[in-house]
């Protein structure tokens, strides 16, 4: 069968020399907070709107002043003050720390004099990027390439890892179409070159997915590091003293041998359409999030086209190179010109030490491409087994397959933020972010959307909170909006709760400040509305490298609890009630209820039937000798025979921290806590209860509650002040409600 070869696309890579001096370390920021709030006075032309063409009014005259917090007093106390005053629309401190400048790690070759990586990473927004995130290492990166220096130390720790077949032992351990493949797989034809050239196992064409992912890069008889330098660029161990800084620093590189290792005629290494394919689809079938292929053909073959389908419709985003030209060649190259795949990106590359937005000469174009990066004079990781004083390589003259992984790396980072969107909301937060480009001689898109902007695209990361919609800890009905509010602003919002069976959920995207001013940033707080009601908890906005994703987040909105007054339902028959006047003899300590005539209340501890607690009654239609209780004392819970109605009561305000004693057996109380889920309110005696029960006065039917079952299968879901209680409980123990 005729073979068809797939080309890298053209490089020129030249090994330098580095300073080893090392400028620029971060400086500690000052540890002493500013002594000073800052206030807004309510004045009439600062809220003013200034029509188009206007000049817009200054700080001061928008009302704003910084105040020095007062001998004496605290900030909290001067806050207080001010916020009392009519004319004060707010009164903030500043948060601690003040403005820090963009992190700046401190690797050897970042800052350092003449070539250094500062030079273009600055124009991408990288160190911006690196205050929220540097990555994280749930998310995978495939590099599709010439292979990897497993040994470097800027990759010590940072690979990807299947512990299912990492024994060496030459078996196909978990059966996934690939030998011994602990950090990757190589998808190498073996020819009769190739094989004793470059030292490539298996004895026939069947045999070459093996989990050897060594670089052995070859460039007309002399060594060099194609996989392992685009490694290098996105994803290089950062911040640890030595060589450079990758995008993306704390993510996993899978890497997947691709190209040969070049011994085969030719200035390049090259590998065949369908080890391509078997790569992307390994890639996907082992869980790479990101695939970055800087890597390039001139045809378009069914086997790649199936492969990059594959990755799409499981939600992978495929990032590669357009390609460089060869004399008058324009158009970009395939894979990257399956513009049919919204998750095949194309990066064409920038002439960034001429400026940020400038074409590069070498750089395809055409209608495919969707962001341009960096590609000139790139620093890099190098193979070290090469002979070089230091392992670490420039791009020099550069190509596009070095602009490739600046885009992976942006992605990776805002997968590390939040990795609960999907390809589109990553592609879609990247090319709003861009920097718009320069125009090019030959007039035509060279850098889709722009260039990439690592700095705002993650700034841009929304969070996303999905869970079940409650109100009560019992599920809201269908149709029920939820809305997200930051400082009382709207910033997200679910269409609607949707309900799977009885189960009502809901799935809500919350707006970066960046995105929406005033709405998430770190330090702030987000509120759910639940069909219009406050729910708890709050969820604070995440820190630096801290996730975005908050998932199965249970939030309820909660019944106040009661004010000034009590009410309490009274069927006509026998209701259980809290007492709420205060301590005495009877009848007077049930003054509040009127028309009553029998009242029992429950003792735990006496003995009774079988010795698990007896009944106490006071009836008023018998002789007091008959009745065997005389006083009762308030927040005790107790049965009563009364006339039905709604009776309202002074609320007697029960002092926190009410402690309780609980017997074995079913004990009935008064709640006198905040309002809480079951489990939370009764967290102090969690495993010594067993049931739940309330009697449901008006229905005059009881309402169940199991611990540890499903939700949807207990009839309530939460304690609430002023409410009674059975419960049944193992072993003697205390019941304090906070």
């Amino acid at each position: 069968m005729r073979k068809r070869w797939l080309a890298l696309i053209a490089l020129c890579i030249v090994a330098v020399s580095f300073d080893t001096d090392v400028s620029g370390a971060q400086q500690p920021a000052p540890t002493d907070a500013p002594k000073y709030v800052v206030v807004q006075y309510d004045r009439p032309h600062g809220r003013a709107i200034t029509a188009f063409g206007q000049r817009a009014p200054t700080l001061k005259e928008s009302g704003f002043e910084q105040l020095e917090v007062p001998e004496g007093m605290t900030a909290d106390e001067f806050l207080a003050e001010l916020r009392r005053d009519p004319a004060v629309i707010s009164a903030e401190a500043p948060p601690s720390g003040g403005v820090t400048a963009a992190f700046v790690p401190n690797d050897q070759y970042y800052n350092s004099v003449g070539q250094n990586q500062a030079a273009y990473l600055d124009q991408i927004g990288a160190a911006a990027a690196w205050d929220v995130t540097t990555g994280d290492d749930e998310i995978v990166v495939a590099v599709l390439d010439s292979g990897l220096d497993l040994g470097h130390p800027e990759f010590a720790g940072r690979l990807w890892e299947n512990p299912a077949d990492a024994d060496s032992d030459g078996v196909d351990d978990d059966g996934n179409g690939c030998i011994d493949d602990r950090y990757g797989c190589r998808f190498v034809n073996l020819t009769d070159v190739n094989g004793p050239a470059c030292g490539y196992a298996g004895s026939s064409t069947n045999e070459f997915a093996w989990g050897d992912v060594r670089d052995d890069h070859h460039v007309n008889g002399e060594f060099h590091s194609h996989g392992t330098m685009v490694s290098g660029i996105l994803a290089a161990s950062g911040n640890n003293a030595v060589g450079v800084a990758g995008m993306a620093w704390g993510v996993k590189i899978m890497p997947i041998k691709v190209l040969g290792c070049g011994r085969d005629p030719g200035p390049l290494p090259r590998g065949e359409y369908y080890n391509l394919a078997e790569g992307i689809d390994y890639a996907v079938r082992m869980g790479a999030d990101i695939i970055n292929l800087s890597v390039a053909a001139d045809r378009d073959e069914q086997v790649i086209r199936q492969a990059v389908a594959t990755a799409q419709a499981a939600g992978v985003i495929i990032v590669a190179a357009a390609g460089n030209t060869a004399g008058s060649d324009v158009g970009v190259r395939y894979p990257a010109a399956y513009t049919e795949f919204p998750n095949m990106i194309a990066v064409g590359g920038t002439n960034n030490t001429v400026s940020a937005t400038s074409w590069y000469a070498f750089s395809r174009y055409g209608p495919a491409v969707d962001f341009a990066a960096p590609n000139v004079q790139v620093l890099t990781s190098a193979r070290s087994d090469l002979g070089f004083a230091v392992p670490y390589f420039s791009t020099n003259q550069g190509g596009t397959s070095f602009a490739s992984p600046f885009v992976a790396g942006t992605f990776a980072l805002m997968m590390s933020r939040n990795p609960a969107l999907n390809a589109s909301e990553y592609i879609q937060m990247a090319r709003v972010t861009a920097t718009p480009p320069a125009p090019a001689p030959h007039g035509q898109n060279w850098a889709g959307s722009g260039v990439i902007n690592a700095g705002a695209a993650v700034a841009r990361v929304p969070m996303r909170v999905t869970g079940e919609a409650l109100h009560d800890w019992e599920y809201v009905p269908p149709a029920s909006q939820v809305r997200a509010l930051v400082d009382g602003q709207e910033c997200g919002t679910s269409t609607t709760s949707t309900n799977t069976g009885v189960i009502s959920r809901y799935d809500v995207r919350i707006k970066s400040a960046a995105e929406q001013p005033g709405c998430g940033a770190p330090g702030k707080m987000v509120q759910l509305l639940i069909a219009g009601s406050p729910a708890q908890p709050q969820i604070p906005w995440a820190g630096a490298n801290q996730s975005l994703a908050v998932i199965d987040h249970s939030a309820s909105s909660v019944t106040p609890p009661p004010g000034a007054v009590v009410v309490q339902s009274l069927n006509g028959g026998w209701s259980n009630i809290a007492v709420l006047d205060e301590s005495g003899d009877l009848p007077d300590a049930l003054s509040s209820l009127a028309g009553w005539t029998t009242v029992y209340r429950w003792d735990a501890a006496a003995d009774g039937f079988q010795g698990k607690g007896a009944y106490g009654r006071y009836s008023t239609e018998v002789p007091d000798f008959v009745n065997n209780i005389s006083s009762l004392a308030t927040f005790q819970a107790v049965w009563v025979d009364a006339p039905a109605g709604n009776v309202a009561m002074l609320n007697p305000n029960p002092p926190s921290s009410r402690s309780i004693g609980l017997q074995p057996g079913w004990n009935n109380f008064v709640y006198t806590g905040a309002n809480k889920e079951v489990k939370d309110a009764l967290a102090g005696i969690a495993g010594k209860y067993t049931l739940v029960m309330q009697y449901d006065n008006a229905l005059r039917a009881w309402r169940i509650h199991t611990p540890e079952q499903p939700r949807y299968l207990n009839d309530f879901g939460g304690l609430f002040k002023l409410q009674t209680y059975w419960i049944f409980v193992t072993e003697p123990t205390a019941l304090t409600m906070n």
